[in-house]
């Protein structure tokens, strides 16, 4: 009996598993500040780059460059001070200055020549009576005019610097009078208060404290 040829043998093949590739993640694309951040380092090592060829281009002018670069900066600051805008000064209003007052001339004259009635007739007749009342006259008056001449004091000058209207009617006027004794020289100031008829009905001074 013969024996029916079997069925062919094949090897005997495992099934191998699929490669494992990983996974794709998308990458996000650079922020906005990622990007202005490399841009600016890119753009600052060109800087310096640059800047380190013209240095040692101009290495042999060292002190040209440095004249010519102060120069520059004398000019720029002068340019601020001329065209800079600067705060207004302070503006004030300047009063209209007034002539000496008759009284005042006379009273001046006086002093300078130690004359007791030119000085009493330049009061007001309301000083007067002010002064009277205080215990003074044209007597103590010329008095003390008497005692100046003595000490030797002399009224050299009088430099009128200016006059205001008062609201009365009346005037304040501003004087500066130089004033020597032996061996001492002042510049003092006097105030004279005058009313509408310029006589005097005030007088502020050093003198008079």
């Amino acid at each position: 009996m013969m024996e029916e040829p079997g069925e062919p043998q094949y090897p005997v093949i495992t099934p191998q598993a699929p490669p494992h590739y990983p996974q794709w993640v998308p990458i996000a694309p650079p922020g906005r500040g990622h990007l202005i951040r490399r841009t600016t380092r890119l753009l600052l090592r060109r800087l310096l780059y640059h800047l380190a060829l013209v240095g040692r281009f101009l290495r042999p002018f060292a002190g040209f460059v440095a004249v010519i670069v102060v120069l520059l900066g004398v000019i720029a600051w002068m340019g601020i001070l001329l065209w800079w805008p600067r705060s207004e000064a302070p503006s004030f209003q300047r009063a209209e200055s007034l002539p000496p007052a008759a009284g005042i001339e006379r009273f001046i004259q006086g002093q300078r020549n130690y004359d007791a009635n030119l000085m009493w007739d330049s009061y007001s007749s309301a000083y007067q009576a002010g002064q009277l009342q205080s215990g003074a006259s044209k007597a103590t008056l010329q008095a003390e005019a008497d005692n100046e001449r003595q000490a030797g004091l002399h009224y050299l000058r009088y430099d009128y610097i200016g006059g205001i209207k008062l609201e009365d009617g009346g005037g304040m006027y501003f004087y500066a009078v130089d004033v020597e004794i032996p061996n001492q020289h002042a510049k003092l100031p006097f105030i004279f208060t005058a009313d509408d008829d310029g006589n005097i009905v005030k007088i502020s001074s050093p003198l008079n404290n």
